[in-house]
């Protein structure tokens, strides 16, 4: 084979080997999760809704928006009550979708 029939090949090889690797990046990065801190009043009215009938008169210490490929799914609270921490999941409609305690250990 000629030198430049052989230089030819690898080019090719290499760029394919190159797509490959690319298209499996961005597969692996499709679906991932991003969170955002935001505050009360940066959230749909629902979820502040929500979030405020949960928390009641406790300080709310943190909010983020959570996405999933530019969309969100959800938002996420927490705040201390009576010594343990409390975390809420709501739907960007304002339904309560899950609420956790932990004791502050």
């Amino acid at each position: 084979m000629s030198s430049r029939r052989v230089k030819w090949i690898t080019t090719i090889a290499l760029l394919g080997l190159m797509i490959v690797g690319l298209s499996t990046a961005l597969a692996a990065d499709k679906g991932k999760e991003t969170e955002k801190e935001v505050t009360i009043d940066e959230v749909p009215a629902a979820v502040k809704a929500t979030i405020l009938k949960e928390a009641g008169n406790n300080k709310i210490e943190e909010i983020e928006e959570v996405s999933r490929d530019g969309k969100v799914v959800h938002y996420e609270a927490e705040w201390k009550q009576d010594g343990k921490e409390i975390e809420i999941e709501v739907a960007p409609d304002g339904t309560l979708l899950s609420k956790e305690t932990e004791d502050d250990d």
